[in-house]
């Protein structure tokens, strides 16, 4: 007897940079790899209302055609709204951050929509995703029905690599120490504060690899490795990949208590929470560099934590069994 393959249909939000939502991306492939059925369907957040109904048509158009068993929405807000105006087929929902967390980088008529229209979203799913501990904790409505799983990390393409290989791929000096650092979003990152952690280090020949989002998704292992150390300094976070990647690297991490970080590095050796100050991020940093510290043991901990893609696919397919499930 041959098993019909569940049929999910996700909607990401668009966004021209190579590595936007790359943890949704990476998530329907891990799925196809498990067997299901996708497609994906990319909303243009930047529209008019005209926009809006004319991308709920072509949404429409393709579930006539693919006959979805779950709508998968990968954010909240607007996207959410979006891929739950469809009735009648279950509806899962993933919350990432900013989604349900408060932001202060956007006019506060757009924030205080946004969690309005999460919050709908969250009255109309079958299922909510959350991926860390904090956002399910923010959830105004539907705790009941959510579930923590954070962003699965592919330890294939994320592994341990030559420090000195890597900085010569990328043309890099062999002689500086490079702190990777993720400003995609240089507001809410603080890239202002890792600047002032550069300053502060200059003595130890100390620099930011920091990217915005522009660098090819697969490259980023390459960036990782060839850092001393990563650093984050946000104000918010849901449950920041670039920690995760970081561990599955053996990469030492310098970071506030924000998001799930202090979860996930727990008993990882080399890494440290610290205050959201240049003064105390740059304290641990000189602390690895004086002592030649540059290995962890993030990967153990991160498949002991259960993190690896293939182990978080299988939850998120438990989902979407159980939201066809439930009537």
């Amino acid at each position: 007897m041959e098993f019909k393959k569940l049929k999910i249909l996700h909607v990401i939000p668009f966004h021209p940079s190579p590595s936007s939502f790359i943890f949704a991306k990476r998530q329907v492939e891990d799925l196809v790899e498990l067997g299901l059925e996708n497609h994906v369907f990319y909303f243009n957040t930047s529209m008019s209302v005209s926009g809006f109904f004319k991308q709920l048509k072509e949404f429409k158009k393709v579930i006539a055609d693919f006959h979805p068993d779950v709508i998968h929405a990968h954010y909240g807000s607007i996207t959410a709204f979006f891929a739950s105006s469809v009735k009648n087929i279950p509806f899962v929902v993933s919350f990432q951050g900013s989604d349900i967390n408060f932001t202060n980088d956007v006019h506060w008529i757009r924030e205080k929509l946004g969690k309005q229209l999460s919050k709908i979203a969250a009255q109309r799913a079958r299922h909510i995703i959350c991926v860390s501990e904090r956002i399910q904790s923010n959830l105004k409505t539907g705790k009941e029905k959510s579930t923590i799983i954070p962003s699965g990390i592919n330890t294939r393409i994320f592994k341990k690599l030559d420090r000195n290989e890597c900085k010569r791929h990328l043309n890099l000096s062999l002689n500086t120490h490079y702190l990777f650092f993720n400003s995609n979003n240089p507001v809410v990152k603080r890239l202002d504060i890792a600047q002032e952690v550069q300053n502060l280090l200059a003595g130890y020949s100390v620099q930011l690899l920091s990217l915005n989002g522009s660098v090819e998704p697969n490259e980023i292992p390459i960036y990782l490795n060839a850092c001393a150390a990563t650093i984050l300094c946000s104000d918010s976070e849901g449950s920041p990949m670039v920690i995760k990647e970081a561990m599955a690297c053996g990469l030492p991490i310098v970071s506030v208590d924000v998001g799930d970080v202090k979860e996930r590095i727990d008993g990882v050796n080399n890494c440290f929470i610290v205050a959201q100050s240049a003064d105390a991020i740059a304290s641990k940093v000189t602390y690895l560099i004086e002592n030649a510290i540059s290995e962890t043991n993030g990967l153990e901990i991160l498949k002991l934590q259960g993190l690896d893609n293939r182990s978080i696919v299988r939850n998120v397919e438990e989902i979407y069994n159980d939201a066809i499930r439930e009537k």
